[in-house]
């Protein structure tokens, strides 16, 4: 064993219920909510708004072609 009390590496020792700050579920959260934030303002800016012409339903004007 080491005589010196520096030689050797003394363990990190947490106590119970404490929890890492870090993590995937994290990195999901803020994934999630920038999702959710550019959704937002893409909607508040008109870009998820309805198109005009695709709503267009009028039917065409009618082709009246001579009787010969």
């Amino acid at each position: 064993m080491a005589k010196n009390s520096d030689d050797f590496r003394n363990p990190k020792v947490q106590e119970a219920g404490t929890k890492s700050s870090g993590g995937i579920g994290k990195w999901i959260g803020i994934a999630v909510a920038a999702i959710l934030a550019l959704l937002l303002l893409l909607w508040l800016f008109g870009a998820l708004g309805s198109d005009d012409a695709a709503l267009d339903t009028a039917e065409p004007e009618a082709v009246i072609v001579p009787a010969d």
